[in-house]
């Protein structure tokens, strides 16, 4: 199992009860925009027979109004500090209007110092805002005590270790302006809804990217970011 494995599993699991099921008609809006993705395996679609149409990101992308530009970077088994040298200048340069970032668990996995995954949230978040006009979304830490992978770990201590994460995450979404999609409660999804996961067990498949795009379109048109 790589970070990227569990990555897809245990996003989709809490996003997909996200503000529940939205309205994904809305009005088209006065211009097109550009909309860039960061991410990790979960912004590939890994998991998903066709990626390029079925995961969460390109689903989300065909809710936007016509016109609209994709630039998808994300990179599977990326780490918050490699999204930073690989993603953040590229996503910079295309002058976004509207920016997802979901970058937490795959740093949770391997154990990066919560203290240095704060400052490079900090300087992802600080350099979207000073530098590009975009409106920024941001994913939490799910509630990773439901995905199998982590039954042999003590559920409290787990929980616990998840909260200061996303403590973390929180405060650096309040000091940069950012929305923020708290995936933690929504866990329990994943145990009534099997089909959302991919034939590895780990990623979504296209039926949970589709809930996951919409919970992610949820968080978008109730902060009116799409105009």
């Amino acid at each position: 199992m790589t970070p990227s494995g569990w990555l897809g599993l245990a996003l989709l699991a809490i996003v997909t009860a996200a503000c529940g099921t939205p309205n994904l008609a809305v009005a088209p809006a006065s211009r097109p925009l550009v909309y860039v993705a960061l991410g990790a395996s979960d912004a590939v679609g890994v998991g998903a027979s066709d990626p390029a149409r079925e995961g969460w990101v390109p689903v989300l992308y065909s809710h936007l109004p016509p016109g609209s530009r994709l630039v998808n970077l994300g990179i599977s088994g990326s780490l918050l500090g490699d999204a930073l040298v690989q993603q953040l200048p590229v996503a910079i340069d295309a002058d976004p209007d509207l920016v997802t970032v979901w970058l937490a668990v795959n740093d949770f996995n391997a154990r990066v110092p919560l203290e240095e995954y704060s400052a490079q949230l900090d300087q992802l978040l600080g350099r979207l805002q000073a530098e590009t006009a975009a409106r920024v979304v941001i994913a939490n830490l799910p509630d990773l005590s439901r995905v199998p992978v982590y039954a042999a770990v003590p559920r409290e201590l787990l929980r616990a270790e998840i909260a200061r994460w996303n403590t973390a995450i929180a405060d650096a979404a309040r000091r940069h302006g950012a929305i923020l999609v708290d995936l933690y409660p929504l866990g329990p999804e994943l145990a009534s809804q099997p089909e959302y996961v991919g034939l590895d067990g780990f990623h979504p498949s296209a039926a949970g990217y589709r809930r996951l795009a919409e919970a992610m379109w949820a968080a978008i048109t109730a902060n009116h970011l799409v105009p």
